[in-house]
């Protein structure tokens, strides 16, 4: 986690040196503890394909972080998105890429099996 006593320098830090022409001294500091912060970050895993139940399949995003859904081939006829336990809304589309926040889902209608794959981010 970031320092908690490195703060982002004031407006009135000019962002470059005017003697030397390099990044000033609170700036290249504040990076830098930017740069070494102990960042929560766990890189992607590799697209996965989504296991088909019948139609409609309801998809959700149990993760905590933000992934997307390709939908492509079969015969799709209604993709719904859906915040939470909130409304379902049509997206009008049948193929394509669709991101989902955490909590979010897709309910997808076909008639031909399509292929879906989840790709986090």
């Amino acid at each position: 986690m970031l320092n908690a006593n490195t703060n982002i320098p004031s407006n009135r830090v000019p962002f470059f040196d005017e003697r030397t022409g390099l990044i000033s001294r609170e700036w290249y500091r504040y990076l830098l503890a930017l740069l070494e912060s102990d960042i929560d970050y766990t890189p992607p895993n590799a697209p996965a394909p989504v296991p088909l139940s019948g139609s409609p399949l309801v998809y959700g995003n149990t993760t905590e972080r933000p992934i997307d859904i390709m939908i492509s081939g079969g015969g799709v006829r209604r993709v719904e998105f859906q915040r939470g336990t909130g409304t379902k809304y049509n997206t009008g589309s049948y193929y394509g890429m669709f991101g989902l926040s955490p909590g979010d889902a897709l309910t997808i209608t076909y008639s031909g099996t399509p292929t879906i794959t989840a790709i986090s981010r």
